[in-house]
């Protein structure tokens, strides 16, 4: 494997790690604290900032490799945001019932 490849591997694991990261707040606190908006927003929020950290990251690394290899890192980056995004928001919209549940069992 040559530079490029274990950077592309690399970008492609931040952006999927990020969505993790997000779900995994999101799960945590709408559990802890029954509020679904405000905390989906966070989520979504900690996915995009992740997310438009990996394509700078991966703006600055390819600038003066090859244009190509920059503008398809992007277009890759920015779907995989937007992805992540959807299935971020769906996952919790599914799960809200339940944990709404769960914390006011924990409540009352």
């Amino acid at each position: 494997m040559n530079k490029i490849d274990i950077a592309m591997t690399l970008y492609v694991i931040v952006l999927i790690t990020a969505t993790f990261v997000s779900y995994k707040y999101g799960s945590t606190m709408i559990r802890k604290t029954g509020w679904f908006l405000p905390q989906a927003i966070i989520a979504g929020t900690i996915n995009l900032s992740l997310g438009l950290l990996a394509l700078i990251g991966w703006s600055f690394f390819t600038w003066d490799v090859n244009e190509f290899l920059f503008l398809g890192g992007l277009v890759l980056g920015v779907g995989m945001l937007v992805v992540g995004e959807a299935i971020l928001i769906s996952i919790l919209l599914f799960k809200r019932k339940k944990w709404v549940q769960h914390d006011n069992k924990t409540f009352n």
